[in-house]
């Protein structure tokens, strides 16, 4: 049988890997992974951010029509339920704290072991008066929250006792301890590189050597030119640090598993949720304007003792694949509902070889893997996808092709919008505490299945729309209203609207995202306030 390791790496840019044809930060172990796995060239956001990543992982399906940052709901069955169901060991190691924050934390309820590591970023932890609380930079350049992680890392000392060292140390323990198990799932969730960027000492230095200016380790989201270009560089060289330190640790668990021989009968996926913006569109952090493919575009390898080494595979695939990916390999049937397609028939088909050709590269760059390249032959199943699509709830719905990119926004009002749930109307943000009044005023709302809910769409926050307290809440308009299409295939960066110019190619993709919509069963009023009702069109 073959065991599953999920690798979950928040907040990882893609295009900060050597494997993904970048050549100035360090990531030895991860590209030393790639060489003995399957790179996937295609791979995209579900729905953003964070926690709405998971709920797609957990469930194989894209929830952001739905929902989004929430709790899994209790009445649907999700992966991890469904092979403790099978008898299958499944265990979490994670010092991702949203899993199990108020407001959206039940993802860790159905494993069979856990391993909680405390402390990150906001999270509820340590509440001592009697640490001091020093500050990087000044303190209104900084997240409000810094004293909160001040308190959680102030025993920190060494190396091992950062966040990322401890995630993979306690993975590392749990093989050693649990080699003799078959057939386990063993999900590994890192928080880091995600802010606060704050790797050792000696990882950010080298990336911006000799900098004695303000480090704004935990910077808030916005206009990046508020920065001076060298603090911005710092930031960057903060998180590029984070990357590296992520790598090394990474490499440590990886070098156990080739000790332990279990890559020859282990499934080992290593993915993000999302990037980050450093300065690009002029904006520092997550949530920009739009999900631009420096947001949107995550790495994706697997390894699997079927795939050729090297192979790369340049299907349109996304988080809610890896769902039944998981499900087929470890043997357990995947339910009708999931929306997710199965990655396995990629190598079951050409033996884990692909087709020979040679690879000129990735992203304009020389990539450093192997020379297999697959391209989108017969029909079936995730190689017969043409497009996919991702958001974030109640924002603009995106759909590519691989070539080209459509941002199809609301029509005006963006309306009629529901947030729907049959047993978490109480909380939609990731706060920690529950804010009575408001679950008091939904609760009035809600119709057993759903509650109507408005969105602002520009600058969005995290998917946590506002409350409707009377009715000139129920509308909301972008501030750029129309919509907008790129050819993402020469102009990555997104800096060329070409709608007006390519009316084909913008209709093409409205239809193919309408299709999808209707094909997963989304909720009708998504078409209605997308414009994508055929009633409504003219």
């Amino acid at each position: 049988m073959i065991n599953v390791i999920c690798i979950l790496v928040d907040t990882l840019r893609r295009d900060h890997l050597g494997c993904y044809g970048n050549s100035s930060i360090e990531t030895p172990n991860l590209d030393r992974f790639a060489e003995g796995s399957a790179l996937f060239n295609n791979a995209y956001i579900g729905s953003y951010p964070c926690m709405p990543a998971r709920q797609d992982l957990w469930t194989g399906q894209l929830n952001f029509l739905w929902r989004g940052w929430s709790p899994l709901e209790h009445d649907k069955s999700d992966m991890v339920t469904l092979l403790s169901d099978h008898d299958k060991t499944t265990m979490l190691i994670t010092d991702h704290y949203h899993l199990w924050q108020y407001g959206s934390g039940n993802y860790h309820f159905s494993f069979n072991g856990m391993e909680i590591i405390r402390g990150q970023e906001m999270d509820n932890w340590i509440t001592s008066p009697d640490i001091p609380i020093t500050y990087p930079a000044s303190e209104h350049k900084l997240n409000r929250n810094w004293p909160k992680y001040v308190r959680n890392t102030a025993h920190f000392r060494k190396e091992e006792d950062y966040f990322a060292a401890q995630v993979f140390q306690k993975s590392i323990d749990w093989v050693e301890q649990n080699k003799s198990l078959s057939d386990f799932f063993l999900m590994i969730d890192c928080f880091d590189p995600h802010e606060p960027f704050d790797p050792p000492p000696g990882y950010a230095e080298k990336y911006n050597p000799g900098y004695t200016g303000e480090s704004v380790i935990w910077p808030k989201y916005g206009d990046a030119d508020r920065m001076t270009p060298e603090e911005l560089q710092q930031v960057h060289a903060l998180y590029c640090g984070e990357v590296s330190f992520v790598d090394h640790w990474f490499g440590k668990f990886y070098d156990k598993l080739e000790q332990l021989e279990l890559l020859d009968n282990t499934m080992v996926i290593v993915t993000s949720d999302h990037g980050f913006l450093f300065g690009e569109h002029n904006w520092l952090g997550k949530h920009a304007r739009l999900l631009y493919q420096d947001i949107a575009r995550t790495p994706l390898l697997i390894h699997h003792p079927g795939i050729k080494p090297g192979v790369v595979y340049e299907e349109l695939v996304q988080m809610a694949d890896l769902t039944p990916t998981i499900m087929q390999t470890m043997g357990v049937q995947v339910p009708s509902h999931m929306q997710g397609e199965s990655l396995v028939p990629l190598w079951e088909h050409d033996g884990g070889c692909g087709t020979e050709e040679t690879m000129s590269g990735l992203e304009g760059t020389e990539a450093n893997i192997g020379s297999t390249t697959v391209g989108l032959p017969s029909s079936g199943g995730i190689r017969s996808r043409q497009e996919l699509i991702f958001g974030v709830f109640g924002g603009p719905v995106y759909c590519t092709d691989g070539e080209w990119l459509l941002v199809k926004k609301p029509l005006p009002g963006n309306s009629p919008l529901y947030w729907y749930t049959r047993s978490h109307y109480n909380n939609w943000d990731f706060g920690q505490q529950n804010l009575y009044a408001d679950s008091e005023e939904r609760l009035k709302q809600w119709d057993g299945e759903r509650f109507p809910t408005q969105y602002e769409n520009a600058h969005p926050g995290h998917a946590a729309p506002r409350l409707i307290r009377d009715e000139g809440d129920r509308e909301s308009s972008p501030l750029v209203a129309h919509d907008e299409l790129y050819c993402i295939a020469w102009d990555h960066a997104q800096q060329h609207d070409v709608a007006s110019e390519r009316p084909d190619v913008l209709e093409r993709l409205k239809q193919g995202m309408r299709n999808k919509i209707i094909q997963i069963a989304a909720p009708k009023e998504q078409l209605q306030r997308l414009g994508l009702d055929e009633t409504d069109r003219q």
